[in-house]
């Protein structure tokens, strides 16, 4: 343990430079003067932007970043966003505009400069198998619903509809997931979900019909020249047809969101003039504005206080004052336990039966190969072939792996192997006499604990099977809030604890049976 603490503490000023923001282009004239707009777009959201043939990102967006760029006299460099990054990547300065179907909140207008008006808009639906019985909207209280991380309608489904949102890392995995039956449906973007059911792929599934429908907006760092010029810039494309144009040429469905806002951008008063226009740098008039998209957060006593901290240092400590992130979080921390927990309890029990099974003389040299495979194999992959690989077979034949479930079995069987190699070796070095058992597990123990603080660790790839554990759920609030930095020191303190836990766990045991 004394030679832990200095190792965990020697993190602490990596986790802050992170936190550390590099120089920023966000203003114009650097912009021109450096000779490129720099534009985040996803990469694996058709059409809104996807890879083409050749590799380049291509797509409604792509094309909308190009445009922006050709209104500065520049060219466009497209940098791959997901809707988890995107705002983390404009924060820290590696893009200096983004067009990811961005959903306009008030929270996100907290973080960055939401561009007025929107470019687009959209709601969001949920991918259904046909012969599912949920017809409705309301039908999805409780209902375990696929989804992708950072996605405006997650936070919306779970807090208005009490949905059970597992989250995936892309929509690559949530589809994956809902083909295996992991869940319900898939909740995500109306637009992107309707191109699906367009390609073929999906016979049989059906959509509901959309709703948390809100505009879709362009985002930079911060007030100044660029954003005013791309508010000018957008509310010009509404008013000829530009947009519409490009969702023609992307043949999406008619947004109903482009033909109201067309209209309201294209109004002129008796003067000829346009109704939304700006007298100098004053906003744009209140009635073309949208700004009740969501409702704003009602704070008291300590939440009003620690509010302050984030208005005032920067210090943004989201599940202290906001109750939907402190619900998150601590469901997170108390999961996270239970699978350190269930986790060391699996690793010991297997690394025992490991052990036990390489003395067998038949079938001792094929559990060595097992063994050796588990050791080698990188969890994660194991963690995708066993939810994946595995839970795609079972869903066949009407069963369904949760990833809890899937996630223990690996993990488990990952340290218990490294634990069943270092009993054994034990084992074959203790002669037989005396309290062997206790000598064997006393020469083992530094080899398992070290196993099982390992595990322990890992237990943050669980988040990439949409387990909510801490990591899955820090994503999730650094996605709505923007506080990478603080949110990492957050998680980095309470995985300390957990290791100390456990490390406190094996000393216990070491004074009370080992050195008896």
């Amino acid at each position: 343990m004394s030679r832990l603490l200095p190792a965990l503490l020697l993190w602490l000023p990596v986790v802050f430079g992170l936190a550390a923001p590099p120089a920023r282009a966000d203003t114009l004239t650097e912009i021109r003067a450096r000779g490129e707009l720099i534009a985040g777009v996803k990469a694996d959201y058709e059409p809104f932007g996807y890879r083409g043939p050749t590799g380049d990102i291509i797509g409604f967006d792509a094309d909308v970043a190009a445009d922006l760029a050709a209104v500065i006299g520049v060219p466009v460099r497209l940098v791959a966003v997901t809707s988890a990054n995107r705002l983390q990547k404009l924060a820290a300065g590696e893009v200096d505009v983004v067009v990811a179907t961005l959903g306009d909140t008030i929270d996100r207008r907290r973080l960055v400069r939401m561009i007025e008006p929107g470019y687009y808009g959209g709601g969001a639906s949920v991918l259904l198998p046909g012969d599912s019985p949920i017809r409705d909207w309301a039908s999805l209280r409780g209902v375990p619903l696929c989804a992708v991380q950072g996605a405006l309608w997650n936070r919306l489904a779970a807090a208005r509809l009490l949905a059970d949102i597992r989250a995936f890392g892309n929509p690559r995995d949530a589809e994956l997931a809902l083909r295996d039956r992991a869940c319900a449906g898939w909740l995500y973007d109306e637009a992107a979900l309707q191109h699906r059911l367009a390609s073929g792929d999906w016979p049989g599934y059906r959509l509901l019909p959309a709703d948390f429908v809100a505009p879709w907006a362009i985002a930079v760092a911060g007030e100044g020249p660029l954003a005013r010029l791309f508010d000018e810039t957008v509310a010009g494309w509404l008013r000829d047809g530009h947009l519409l144009a490009l969702e023609t040429k992307w043949r999406l469905p008619p947004s109903a969101y482009l033909r109201d806002a067309g209209r309201l951008w294209s109004a002129k008063d008796k003067d000829g003039q346009w109704r939304c226009r700006r007298e100098g740098e004053a906003p744009w008039p209140a009635e073309c504005r949208d700004l009740n998209l969501i409702e704003a957060q009602d704070l008291r006593g300590i939440g009003a206080a620690i509010l302050s901290l984030r208005d005032d240092l920067g210090i943004d400590l989201t599940p202290f004052y906001d109750p939907y992130s402190r619900d998150l979080f601590l469901g997170a921390l108390a999961t996270t336990a239970l699978l350190a927990l269930l986790v060391v309890a699996g690793s010991l029990i297997a690394g025992i039966c490991g052990a036990a099974a390489l003395r067998l003389p038949l079938i001792g040299p094929v559990f060595g190969g097992l063994l050796t495979v588990l050791r080698m194999t990188p969890p994660l992959l194991q963690l995708y072939l066993v939810f994946f690989g595995l839970g795609g077979l079972l869903a066949a034949q009407g069963f369904s792996l949760g990833a809890l479930t899937a996630a223990v079995i690996v993990l488990s069987l990952y340290a218990g192997a490294a634990n069943a190699v270092a009993l054994g070796e034990a084992a074959a070095s203790i002669a037989p006499g005396g309290d062997r058992r206790r000598r064997i597990a006393a020469l083992a123990y530094p080899a398992v604990m070290g196993s099982c603080i390992n595990i322990v660790k890992a237990t943050a790839m669980a988040s990439a099977i949409a387990v909510p554990e801490l990591v899955h759920a820090s994503t999730a609030i650094i996605t709505d809030y923007g506080n990478g930095g603080v949110m990492m020191n957050i998680l980095l303190g309470c995985y300390v604890v957990l290791v100390l836990v456990v490390v406190q766990g094996f000393n216990l045991f070491e004074r009370k049976v080992l050195r008896r």
